[in-house]
């Protein structure tokens, strides 16, 4: 399947303009799930009982290193079980376990409750014994600006840096102002009126929160963790991923930027049928494990 044949199935089963959350978030729903394979059979999964969370191992077992996953979907949806045809191809490809998290939703919760959820799961994961050496942080358009949120909590509030980090197309930029947005509009399922109508939702009455963990990526970092910045070429957010790579790595930090040949938004999500989204996969994949094992 070619980038526009994607594009096109996908939004003729999805109406991203759609006001109903719930009708839309059943639609991504049953979408992705057509395009689920046996990769989901190679791991075993088990929610941790009180928690909104769920280990996801291979078949031999729960590795040394762990890494949190924070599924996509515009804050408005979206959920581990949803992600887990991706979860599952990371666990397989890296050899790592990841623990997803079911971070609370908009409308009914706005920022900051998905980033105070994320950071509660880290913090969850050092009460279990893991050290920050052996935790990676990965997460997919809103789950990857929720792994930048989350890293700026760290920075803020001094808690040990996660060791590693996975951003697959996440927004760094909520003015929505950088040239991709509107010249890769035409080829994508993300449009600046969709990232428009999310930011209201999300960002609602934020005048009194802290804007740093909000636009986190202008901030100073004394320590950024060795990360991979993925994105597609086709991508309405190419250009933030691009910028963000460039900051941190004028910094001096150990960032590397992927960018996919005619990746779509979210592409990895079908990549059973979809050749860029398999070839992000496989990179993803390989950086996560190499990433740990050169710890």
């Amino acid at each position: 399947m070619h980038a526009d044949e994607l594009r096109t199935l996908f939004l003729q089963h999805i109406n991203l303009a759609n006001g109903d959350v719930a009708e839309v978030s059943r639609a991504f729903s049953a979408l992705y799930r057509d395009f689920q394979t046996d990769v989901i059979r190679d791991v075993n999964c088990y929610s941790v009982e009180g928690t909104p969370y769920t280990w996801v191992d291979s078949l031999s077992g729960r590795s040394e290193q762990v890494i949190l996953f924070f599924h996509g979907g515009g804050y408005t949806m979206g959920s581990t079980d949803d992600h887990l045809q991706l979860i599952a191809s990371l666990v397989t490809l890296s050899g790592k376990s990841m623990l997803g998290v079911d971070y609370r939703l908009c409308p009914q919760h706005t920022f900051p409750a998905p980033l105070d959820d994320a950071e509660r799961a880290y913090c969850w994961l050092l009460d279990q014994g893991y050290t920050s050496g052996k935790i990676g942080v990965s997460g997919i358009s809103a789950g990857a600006t929720l792994v930048t949120q989350l890293l700026h909590r760290c920075e803020s509030k001094a808690l040990d840096m996660p060791a590693v980090a996975l951003v697959m197309a996440g927004v760094m930029d909520f003015t929505f102002e950088r040239g991709s947005i509107s010249t890769n509009g035409i080829y994508d399922i993300v449009s600046r009126e969709r990232l428009e109508m999310i930011s209201s939702l999300y960002l609602k009455d934020v005048d009194s929160r802290d804007q740093t963990d909000i636009y986190c990526i202008h901030q100073p970092y004394a320590n950024y963790p060795r990360t991979l910045f993925q994105v597609g070429d086709r991508e309405a957010l190419l250009d933030d991923a691009v910028a963000c790579h460039a900051i941190l790595s004028d910094a001096g930090h150990d960032v590397s930027l992927h960018v996919v040949r005619d990746l779509i938004h979210c592409g990895q999500l079908f990549s059973s049928v979809f050749e860029p989204g398999q070839l992000a996969l496989a990179e993803a994949g390989r950086f996560l494990q190499a990433s740990f094992n050169g710890l």
